[in-house]
């Protein structure tokens, strides 16, 4: 009795979820043999391929940014060369023009003192001519004081 009951109540229970049996041993075959074909086929490919392309972004990045640093290193150096450009100019633009200063003030001083030469002779000269028009006038005065006399006069004045 029992074991009818027992028979009756395991016909009136539901039955299992997962039935314990022979094809569950086959079914993780399978899933053995689907993993070594996909591992070898499909993921060990994928991942390869993930791993090169990494490599060359990485590599990529890496030759960014050296050339980031060539490029800013080239930057510095050009900036460089201006400043020393730009005071080597400003420096050459001081000398020009002290030596132009200087030659200004030799030019203006032999102007200046060929001026005072040429102004000098220019009193010589006249001192020179007056003197002698003061002589000639003077010679000449003593004549025409004598004819002006006499004109005014109407004779001879001795």
């Amino acid at each position: 009795m029992f074991l009818a009951t027992l028979l009756a109540v395991a016909e009136e229970a539901p039955p299992p979820l997962i039935d314990v049996d022979g094809t569950l041993l086959l079914q993780f075959v399978l899933f053995l043999i689907m993993l070594v074909v996909l591992s070898r086929f499909l993921f060990t490919p994928y991942l390869k391929m993930r791993g090169e392309r990494d490599k060359g972004i990485s590599g990529a990045r890496h030759e960014a940014h050296e050339m980031e640093s060539r490029a800013q290193k080239m930057v510095g150096d050009y900036d460089a060369q201006m400043t020393r450009a730009k005071q080597r100019g400003g420096e050459e633009r001081a000398r020009l023009r002290s030596e132009g200063a200087v030659r200004e003030r030799q030019l203006l001083g032999a102007a200046r003192d060929e001026s005072h030469k040429a102004l000098e002779g220019a009193r010589t000269l006249v001192t020179t001519q007056a003197a002698a028009a003061k002589t000639r006038l003077a010679a000449e005065a003593g004549g025409l004081a004598r004819q002006m006399a006499k004109k005014i006069l109407g004779r001879e004045v001795a």
